[in-house]
């Protein structure tokens, strides 16, 4: 695994805002754990093999963003990081 989500392994914030409202939308977690019973047991990159993103290609990890005002949920693509991110950022914090 040469990627991963930032938000999934508590390195940054889930931040992103409704598209009708404008309202912060709420972390509902990762939109394939989402799918089924099961689904939070398949391998990330399975279960991006047929989610219908092209989130495996452009690296992304695609979460279930909630908005309370409008009471709906929308698809949002968190960017992954590479290693190398993860390191210059727990550099900058040394």
């Amino acid at each position: 695994m040469d990627h991963l989500c930032p938000v999934c392994n508590g390195l940054a914030a889930f931040v992103q805002h409704c598209s009708r409202c404008g309202k912060r939308l709420d972390d509902g977690g990762r939109l394939y754990d989402l799918y089924g019973d099961y689904s939070p047991y398949r391998e990330i990159d399975d279960a991006k093999l047929d989610n219908g993103y092209p989130d495996r290609q452009q690296h992304q990890c695609m979460h279930a963003g909630w908005c309370s005002q409008c009471r709906t949920m929308q698809a949002v693509a968190v960017k992954e990081w590479t290693l190398q991110m993860v390191d210059a950022q727990k550099d900058a914090y040394e």
